[in-house]
């Protein structure tokens, strides 16, 4: 496996994991919990594969959170969203 593939990988994960860890605290927040806030959470990672960036992530939670009126600006949740990919990146750091 070549450096850049391996970096891609890498990336992959991180975003994956971000997704993830967005989509459960996002379905948490919709007062969703068990098999309900993981097919959230799948969710929302879904959404990521619509456009680069993660402004389709972000764009599907301030969605849903406005349909169940749950009052929460979209740069807060691009804040959360920041806030969980640096933990992510950290983590997997400190397991390489």
């Amino acid at each position: 496996m070549s450096i850049e593939e391996i970096e891609m990988h890498t990336e992959g994960q991180v975003i994956g994991r971000r997704n993830l860890r967005l989509g459960l605290w996002a379905g948490m927040r919709l007062g969703l919990r068990g098999d309900r806030l993981t097919r959230y959470a799948r969710d929302v990672m879904d959404a990521d594969y619509r456009l680069p960036g993660p402004h389709d992530v972000v764009q599907k939670i301030a969605d849903d959170f406005e349909e169940h009126g749950v009052d929460y600006p979209t740069d807060m949740i691009m804040m959360e969203i920041q806030r969980i990919e640096r933990q992510v990146r950290t983590e997997l750091m400190a397991t390489d």
